[in-house]
């Protein structure tokens, strides 16, 4: 009779259990039940913080990447509790070889040169690049440097084109301006002047004109427009006594001619030109005053009168000395007809022998 012996590492219970198996059939040890539900409680534990672990940040190059190639969306799907326990448990197996087969990211994006260029700031279309703004300005101060100043005025505003309202830029172009202003300004004096000097008083008088208009403040202009203005005034009304000496012979126009040349003395301009038509004016008005010998011939029984001079009377021949001029002689005789004649004393030529006598009968 067999007698069953309890087992040396094992328990009194066990040895009962074992012995009651019956013959023939081979048996396993069974894990006790506490220790089962102890390992599905700590699995279930370990799942349990695997799955509310926060997901680890991405490195900050990746970031940036993923920042430039995937702009947020308004809204993101949910994914299920599952894929997202996968997502947080590490690569292993299967992960590893999806992940070798994706197909890598374009090297553009992930290059830190192209994403540089797409979180930068980029610069505004309207905004000049600072080097020509910079050549334009240093290009204007070396004009500026060589009293070139139209080129650098045009400088200087095609660097405003660039920017408007640039405070160097602005400075610069008054600057260039004030100085062509002043440039012209002296130029225009000395043209001016030298054509005072000449006497070519129509010319003078456009030059200081101009300068007037590019500053009507300055003195030399307004005084010698003024200047030229009345010398040129002196020579008009002088050449009208030379065209016409003439008229000299009025004793109204000769006093006006005297009068003017009176006002020349007391003249400061006292050019060649000026000089020449006072001494051309004296000599016309010297002729003028000048009185020539004139010699008439009557019948004795006529008498005769001699406008602006008087009666002459009766006479055969008479000699009388006339400034030049125009005269009128009138000769009468009872039972005759008057006769009248016109007579002018001209200086510069012979009077003829003037006969006045009253010869048709009434």
């Amino acid at each position: 009779m067999a007698s069953a012996q309890p087992h040396k590492n094992g328990s009194g219970r066990e040895a009962s259990q074992s012995s009651l198996a019956p013959m023939g059939v081979r048996t396993r040890s069974v894990v006790p039940a506490p220790w089962v539900a102890a390992a599905l409680l700590a699995a279930a534990g370990l799942a349990a913080i695997v799955f509310l672990l926060p997901p680890q940040p991405p490195p900050l190059r990746e970031r940036a990447d993923a920042a430039a190639d995937n702009p947020p969306q308004a809204t993101a799907p949910k994914r299920d509790a599952a894929d997202s326990g996968r997502q947080r448990l590490p690569a292993t197996g299967e992960g590893k070889s999806e992940k070798a087969r994706a197909p890598e990211a374009p090297a553009v994006a992930r290059s830190p040169e192209s994403t540089l260029a797409r979180i930068a700031p980029t610069r505004p279309e309207s905004a000049p690049p600072a080097p020509q703004f910079e050549a334009l300005m240093t290009r204007a101060l070396g004009q500026l440097e060589r009293s070139e100043w139209e080129a650098a005025e045009q400088s200087f505003s095609a660097a405003l084109k660039l920017r408007p309202g640039d405070r160097a830029a602005s400075d610069g172009l008054s600057r260039a301006k004030d100085s062509a202003n002043r440039d012209a300004l002296a130029r225009l004096q000395r043209e001016a002047q030298g054509l005072e000097a000449a006497e070519r008083w129509e010319e003078a008088r456009a030059a200081y004109l101009r300068a007037a208009t590019l500053d009507p403040a300055v003195d030399f202009a307004k005084q010698g427009a003024a200047r030229s203005e009345r010398m040129l005034q002196l020579h008009v009304r002088i050449d009208s006594y030379l065209a016409s000496p003439a008229r000299l012979y009025s004793e109204n126009v000769r006093d006006e001619a005297q009068q003017l040349l009176a006002s020349l003395d007391r003249e400061t301009v006292h050019g060649s030109r000026m000089l020449q038509a006072k001494q051309s004016l004296a000599a016309a008005l010297k002729r003028a005053t000048t009185k020539v010998t004139v010699r008439f011939t009557s019948d004795n029984a006529t008498e005769v009168t001699l406008y602006r001079v008087g009666p002459l009377g009766r006479f055969q021949d008479r000699e009388i000395a006339l400034p030049p001029g125009t005269y009128t002689l009138v000769g009468s005789r009872p039972g005759y007809k008057d006769v009248r004649l016109e007579l002018t004393v001209n200086p510069d030529a012979p009077v003829p022998r003037v006969v006045v006598a009253c010869e048709e009968r009434v």
